[in-house]
Parts: structure tokens; sequence; C-alpha cells
């Protein structure tokens, strides 16, 4: 079952990387769920889907939420799981054989007059966003007869905080001239440059938390912020190499932290983290629009 689901979902994840990491992504501001009980998606198409490997797409639209090409499990991740969805897919049990393999269209959208506020919301797929969880557990809901409880669990994850021995970081909000680098969240930009084998990403306007959020997609574990660092900074991160380099003390294989944080000031440490496995007591196949 879940190699089935992953059959479908891990080739697909690289398209939501480039997603992230190459267009401007908006930043999010989280408010209570109770903002949610006012929206609700006014027409909502979920059909099997046709869609070739260019078409597929998982996002949060201006007028509501699309998920093109993707099995039912990764809509229920979404609606149910910490972001990013894809750093939990064994904390989603129960899923039938259906879910992880059948692709559909879904597409959901709000009436005209709802359109603002979901927009003043800001809500970003790579971010957990609380009133579009809430929106998308109503739909399964309803289209799939979904049933599901959650039961509190810890996971393995990386606390990000400062290292003691490490150079003191300076604030700093400048960004590339002439808008160079991609676009992160809250404002933010990184630019990759590659030397030989030596990958390093620029990191300019950038809060700890969002730092927390890139290292969260791009390394093994989730990773939250412990800094206590509540300002903007321009920093570099190179990549650890794959092998042990002789003399190279930063170099590790199979690192959980793929980074040398220790340049910048910065360090993880392993620790539980509170997270909550969700099991699917029953679910249908979507019913017909």
């Amino acid at each position: 079952m879940r190699i089935a689901s992953r059959s479908v979902l891990v080739p697909l994840l690289g398209g939501i990387l480039c997603f992230f990491m190459g267009t401007s992504a908006v930043s999010q501001v989280n408010n209570a769920v109770d903002d949610a009980k006012s929206l609700k998606f006014d027409v909502v198409s979920i059909r099997l889907s046709s869609a070739s490997p260019k078409e597929q797409h998982l996002y949060i639209t201006p007028d509501g939420y699309e998920a093109i090409g993707f099995p039912i499990e990764t809509t229920l991740l979404v609606a149910y799981a910490d972001a990013p969805f894809f750093k939990h897919l064994e904390e989603l049990k129960g899923v039938p054989s259906w879910g992880g393999s059948e692709r559909y269209d879904i597409r959901a959208k709000l009436a005209a007059a709802d359109v603002a506020a979901w927009h003043n919301l800001n809500q970003n797929i790579f971010r957990t966003a609380p009133v579009l969880q809430h929106m998308l557990q109503q739909v399964l809901a309803e289209r799939c007869n979904l049933r599901i409880h959650g039961v509190e669990t810890k996971v393995d994850g990386l606390a990000l905080h400062i290292g003691a021995k490490s150079p003191a970081l300076v604030e700093d909000s400048t960004v590339p001239a002439g808008g160079a680098g991609s676009q992160l969240l809250d404002g933010a930009r990184f630019v990759y440059t590659k030397q030989n084998d030596d990958q390093t990403w620029t990191f300019y306007n950038t809060s700890m938390s969002v730092l927390a959020n890139w290292l969260t997609v791009s390394s093994k574990y989730q990773v939250e912020d412990r800094t206590g660092l509540q300002g903007r900074y321009r920093f570099v991160l190179r990549r650890l190499a794959e092998q042990p380099a002789e003399g190279d003390s930063t170099t590790q294989v199979d690192a959980p932290m793929p980074w040398d944080l220790h340049a910048v000031g910065l360090k993880v440490d392993r620790e539980k983290m509170p997270s909550k496995i969700w099991i699917i007591d029953s679910i249908e196949r979507p019913s017909s629009n």
C-alpha cells in the first residue's frame, strides 16, 4: 500500500520543490482555525486524472486549492499533517491501495465574495495552513465519507540553536541587486552557486523561521527554530561533502543536516518533536461531481 503510494508521490515532489524554490512564494500569517468557519469551498471538482507529468501540480491558488495528478493520499496529508506534508508519509495510516495509487484532479474554488478574505490569509503549502486544512477536512468528509482519528506521538526532529562557539550573526535585511536569485517566504531570497563540487546558497533578508522551513524541506528531518532570534540576516550556507575529505572536520556521511551551519553561527540538536499519527477508520472513493 505504501509502496504504491510512494511510486506516484515521490516523483512529483521535485516539481513541488522547484515551485517552492524558484517562484514567488507568499508569506503566511496563520489566524485561528475559527476563522475558517466562515470560509467554505463553493465549488469542488474531483475527477480521475489523465494529467501528463508536465501538468501535475499542487498549489494554493488565489481562489482555492488545486491538486492535479496526485493521489487522494496527498490531499489527506495536506489536510491533516504538518507542513511540508511529504515529511509525514509514515504518519498517515490505513490508506487503502486505491488512495495511494489512483491519481485525481482536485479543483476547489471559493465564491467570489470570499476571495478577498482568502487572499488576506496569505497561506502557503510549505507552512501549516489551519484554514486550508479545516476546509479540506470538510471536503474529504463530504466527498469521501472520511472517518479519521489522531493519536499523539513524537518523531525525530532537529532543533535549530545558536552555536556555542560560532561567529555571531549580524542583522542584515538587504536583498540582491536587481531581484537576483529565487524568492522564499516572507520576502527572503537565496542565490545558488556551484563551482566544481562546492555548492553554496547565499541567503538574503532571511529570518530564522524561514531558514528552519527551508532546512526542513532540504534536510532529512523536520527543523524547528529555537534560536530566539527575531531579525533578518544575510549568510552563506555550504553543502557538506558526501564523502569524507582528509582534514575536513565538517564533512559528514549520510548527515541528517547536510549543511555547514557552524560556519554561520548555528547548530542543530536531535530532539523528539511532538507530532500526531492519523489513522483512517474508513474512506470511500470520491463521489462523482
